[in-house]
């Protein structure tokens, strides 16, 4: 098995030989680069984004691929693997962006590694695709050990004794030479279920495509004790079809990465002759879960919600309240209320002729916080959050929108520390409550 790596907003060229680049792009040989192809292909000739994962360019009659802003791994049929990892410098330091793509994922919703294991998964030293497939046979694994599921199952057969109801009707067509039979309908308590189903389907997927020594013996345990449970057929009506109840609260770590391995392994993914799967997910949203999720840890004294609602940008227009605003990240305390925006962009704070690399409908969003959510307030302090980086350790001056009411901080947050970086002035540094104006 061959890993490679790509950097996000990295290039992947078409060369003579698959190597990863330390300025984070890629070279991959013809018939890869045409996979990838195969996969992201729109279906559109006319267009030349293949999807919002690659962007195509052709410079100088050269193709290439560009990685946009997602993150995870691809496969190639012939085993070879592609990690996109999350760009945190120029050069691209292959271990220390896995890991920190594998902590950061293990805060977004629905995300395939589950809760409690991050000891574990760092300890495991192997591709991302591998890991993802350690996670799904560890929570089967916890399955097995509560107890797989079962419920009483209607069936229909010719037997030899009497058991549940008689069918008459069929009992006469299929026994009016041979007194010895008699055809029933009987209630049988049995582990074939919709939601076995999925997990045996999936886990006949892992044992296709896991080429690590230890997921393949895992595997092969699990299939033993899913032995009398047919894989699934039709993955969409088995998930319609899955009831819940008490029995089933066990399986719940185990079904979003067991629904993402039997849906192609994204949403993304389309599995056509070269039998690419792909594991992506978008990075601002990523990085917007991890910051929301390790904040409360730093400000144990503040509320912290995400996506806030409830304020519009227009309050009427033709009966409705249109434009709806909706922060990242709303910090409140008694009398107090910050609101913060996350950007997954590197910016330079030395770069002031190309301002810091902030982009200027940024900074209008969060104006609009300040008067849509802060009224009431004496100070009106918004956060802009980028991540911290060899260009951008520290926060920026102050952008005072009006000068002693309305400040914008443009902050790092420190991936490796856990921890938002903020000047002294700002609020969240002070623990004595800010007055509200009424």
């Amino acid at each position: 098995m061959s890993l490679l790596s790509v950097a996000e907003y990295g290039r992947i060229f078409k060369a003579d030989e698959d190597r990863s680049l330390e300025d984070g792009n890629l070279l991959l040989r013809k018939k890869h680069f045409d996979a990838l192809l195969t996969l992201l292909d729109s279906g559109d000739d006319e267009s030349p984004d293949y999807s919002p994962v690659f962007t195509y360019l052709r410079p100088r009659g050269q193709e290439q691929l560009r990685v946009q802003n997602y993150v995870g791994v691809v496969r190639l049929a012939d085993g070879v693997q592609i990690e996109v990892l999350p760009k945190i410098s120029k050069r691209l330091e292959q271990s220390q962006a896995r890991t920190l793509l594998i902590k950061m994922l293990q805060e977004l919703v629905d995300s395939p590694f589950f809760e409690g294991t991050s000891a574990d998964l760092e300890a495991f030293d192997m591709p991302i695709f591998e890991l993802l497939m350690r996670c799904y046979l560890e929570q089967v694994t916890t399955v097995v050990r509560k107890g797989i599921a079962r419920t009483y199952v209607s069936r229909q057969d010719n037997l030899v004794f009497l058991r549940g109801k008689l069918q008459l009707t069929e009992h006469i067509r299929r026994n009016s030479y041979n007194s010895s039979r008699v055809y029933c309908e009987f209630d049988e308590y049995d582990v074939d279920r919709p939601i076995n189903r999925l997990i045996k389907g999936a886990l006949l997927l892992v044992s296709k495509l896991t080429k690590d020594p230890t997921n393949q013996q895992r595997c092969r345990e699990l299939l033993f004790w899913f032995d009398g449970v047919p894989g699934t057929s039709d993955p969409r009506l088995d998930f319609q079809r899955m009831q819940r109840d008490r029995l089933i609260q066990h399986y719940s770590p185990a079904m979003p990465l067991c629904k993402l391995i039997l849906f192609g392994l994204n949403p993304l993914t389309q599995q056509g002759e070269n039998q690419v799967v792909s594991m992506l997910f978008p990075m601002e949203k990523v990085f917007e879960a991890y910051v929301g999720a390790k904040l409360p840890h730093q400000f144990p004294d503040w509320r912290i919600s995400e996506q806030a609602t409830g304020r519009a940008l227009v309050e009427e227009h033709l009966g409705r309240r249109i434009f709806q605003l909706r922060p990242d990240l709303m910090l409140t305390s008694a009398h107090r209320c910050v609101i913060g925006d996350t950007k997954w962009k590197l910016i330079d704070q030395n770069n002031r002729s190309d301002k810091y690399g902030i982009s200027q409908s940024d900074i209008y969003q969060l104006f609009g916080y300040t008067k849509k959510y802060l009224v009431g307030h004496s100070l009106k302090e918004v956060l802009l959050i980028y991540p911290a980086c060899d260009t951008f350790n520290r926060s920026l001056s102050a952008f005072w929108y009006k000068t002693g009411e309305e400040v914008l901080y443009v902050v790092p947050y420190d991936l490796a520390n856990e921890t938002l970086v903020l000047p002294s002035e700002s609020l969240l540094k002070h623990p004595e409550p800010h007055a509200a104006v009424s």
